[in-house]
């Protein structure tokens, strides 16, 4: 199959297009699929930051010291939103990877399990485009970090006008649906990969997602 044939696979047939993507990984494949996700991951990162207005006035500090200190937290939310999702997708693939062999797999880590995985990032970019369209309706809130609230860029990420807010609110839902129908595909990649049954390879990808579900419905609900 083709690039584009497996994408295209992957929607209408994943259990055959997977297997195809086991016995032929193409890693630079996964890792453009990957690569694309992390880039839509900064703009998100990127048009959230926007609505967010910090205001340094900690005292005794001169003003360049402070334009020094945004700068530093421009750059960290710049790679925490592009370094993140290519981080994470070396670990949760290592960690299935794992969680297979003690039901018998008998798959490599590299290439087939990231590559395999790796496709089923296609998901969460339709996922991400959504939740991209609907933070630019988030509120703006301004923030003013001063020697005494220290930890105001977090309390600015769960302020109550942004993640209350329905576009927030919505936005992360989406990203849990693409992350669950995601998994819903990892089935059919570690079954072909690691050469599992279908059960033995939901059971692999159930339990750390529902572990996720639980996770971030309470974290959504709260």
């Amino acid at each position: 199959m083709s690039f584009a044939d497996r994408i295209t696979g992957i929607f209408v047939s994943p259990d055959k297009t997977m297997g195809d993507i086991a016995n032929k990984p193409r890693i630079q494949e996964a890792l453009l699929i990957v690569g694309i996700y992390a880039v839509l991951s900064l703009v998100s990162t990127y048009v959230l930051s926007t609505h967010m207005t910090f205001v340094y006035s900690i005292a005794g500090s001169s003003q360049s010291l402070l334009n020094t200190v945004q700068t530093m937290s421009v750059i960290i939310r710049i790679l925490e939103g592009l370094l993140a999702p290519l981080i994470m997708w070396l670990i949760i693939t290592g960690i299935l990877h794992v969680f297979a062999m003690v039901f018998g797999g008998k798959g490599k880590y590299y290439p087939q399990m990231l590559t395999a995985l790796g496709y089923t990032y296609v998901i969460k970019i339709i996922a991400i485009i959504i939740t991209i369209v609907l933070y630019t309706q988030l509120p703006y809130v301004t923030i003013d970090i001063t020697s005494t609230n220290t930890f105001a860029i977090i309390s600015a990420v769960s302020s109550t006008a942004i993640t209350q807010s329905i576009y927030h609110k919505t936005g992360a839902i989406v990203m849990l649906l693409g992350v669950i129908i995601a998994s819903l595909l990892g089935i059919f990649a570690i079954k072909n990969s690691e050469k599992l049954t279908l059960t033995k390879s939901a059971i692999v990808v159930g339990l750390p997602l529902l572990i996720y579900v639980i996770y971030e419905v309470f974290r959504v609900i709260l």
